[in-house]
């Protein structure tokens, strides 16, 4: 098998695991859409990992602060589904611990 094929099959494996882990966050904090794992949150957070990844890999460290800081823009101005801060902040610590994980298999 390629290396190609083994990072699809890891980045594969690892997508499944993160939304069980955030589908059971979502039930214990209480989220009131907790059934709901919609195509575009999963878009969102594979590309969030892959920002990660890829700034990582080329060592712009400096890259995460801005996506924080995008994560914090964004998260004011949604009006429309009020997520539990706690639940906000370990989803996002859990999807930055992937992307993370990520780098470190790949290398």
């Amino acid at each position: 098998m390629g290396t190609f094929a083994v990072i699809l099959l890891i980045l594969a494996g690892g997508e499944i695991v993160i939304h069980v882990i955030l589908f059971m966050l979502s039930r214990f904090f209480g989220k009131v859409t907790k059934d709901k794992i919609s195509l575009r949150s999963v878009l969102k957070g594979i590309l969030e990992r892959t920002f990660i990844v890829v700034t990582l890999h080329h060592n712009m460290t400096q890259a995460l602060t801005l996506l924080g800081a995008l994560k914090i823009a964004t998260r004011i101005k949604d009006n429309e589904d009020k997520v539990s801060n706690d639940f906000f902040l370990v989803g996002n610590l859990v999807s930055v611990m992937f992307g993370i994980a990520y780098y470190v298999i790949i290398n």
